[in-house]
């Protein structure tokens, strides 16, 4: 029994609520869904490699949760005689491909299905624990030391490189999870520094981060001889548990009918000394 792409994406919606936005980049980035689905492949990013690997696999469906060609609604006119993204979509033709972005639902599912990923996957799931608003995330650990607990999340997400600002050595175990600490010329930039000032945070987890804000309080905190730090695995690893979770979902779903493979695009980064 065949069935098209537009069939599966179906299905995959129908396991999410109603976005309570209309605007959503949840949208098919290439490819016809009228053709036949052979198999479903999930990943962060829509690397040439992880194409290269879903052709392999003979799955023709790449659901990822991050943009494909280089903003964030993935507008591709201001692409149209650039090399990289015209060898890009010839790959996807050549085997063809249907690409789906699955951001928004993810985020908005309760609870929240990429970090479901991300706690399954450094093990944390009895050590979270709910305090007040604004975190979303927030775990009382065993106490460790900062360096200990950055090298938990080089192991767990796989990550070629990382940073962290403050005193390895410091005893933590109070962690919370804060996403991505960016400018915004307004109070809004001061929630991360506020969050990380708590007398019930030790050390935030940052996705990514400027260095002027929080990353400038953590410093002076850990050189006035306070027990604060931040951690910064990057973006891409910190949500890529998430699509694990997303292929176990779908092989779910889709049982004795289509099969669902994570394939990781993988740290971005390269360490150098």
């Amino acid at each position: 029994m065949t069935v098209k792409h537009a069939e599966v994406l179906s299905r995959i919606l129908s396991t999410y609520p109603a976005l309570r936005f209309e605007h959503t980049c949840d949208t098919v980035k290439f490819g016809d869904t009228e053709g036949e689905c052979t198999g479903i492949v999930t990943s962060c990013a829509l690397t040439i490699d992880v194409i290269r690997r879903a052709a392999e696999r003979n799955a023709n469906l790449i659901i990822v949760h991050e943009p494909c060609f280089y903003t964030h609604d993935d507008t591709t006119d201001w692409l149209e005689e650039n090399r990289v993204f015209q060898q890009k979509t010839a790959l996807l033709r050549e085997h063809g491909m249907v690409v789906w972005r699955n951001h928004d639902h993810m985020h908005a599912s309760k609870p929240d299905e990429i970090f479901l990923g991300v706690i399954a996957q450094l093990g944390w799931k009895e050590y979270r624990k709910t305090v007040n608003a604004p975190v979303r995330l927030y775990f009382e650990l065993p106490e460790t030391s900062v360096g200990e607990l950055a090298a938990h999340l080089k192991e767990r997400l796989h990550l070629t490189s990382g940073r962290l600002v403050g005193n390895p050595d410091a005893r933590i175990s109070r962690v919370a999870f804060c996403g991505h600490i960016f400018p915004s010329w307004n109070e809004k930039e001061q929630e991360a520094t506020k969050l990380l000032s708590r007398d019930d945070v030790d050390a935030l987890i940052a996705f990514e981060s400027i260095e002027w804000t929080a990353l400038g309080y953590a410093r002076d905190a850990a050189q006035l001889g306070m027990n604060k730090a931040i951690i910064q695995p990057g973006h891409m690893v910190s949500e890529e548990p998430g699509m694990v979770y997303l292929a176990q979902k779908l092989n779910r779903l889709f049982e004795g009918q289509l099969e669902t493979t994570f394939i990781a695009s993988g740290d971005p980064w390269l360490s150098f000394a």
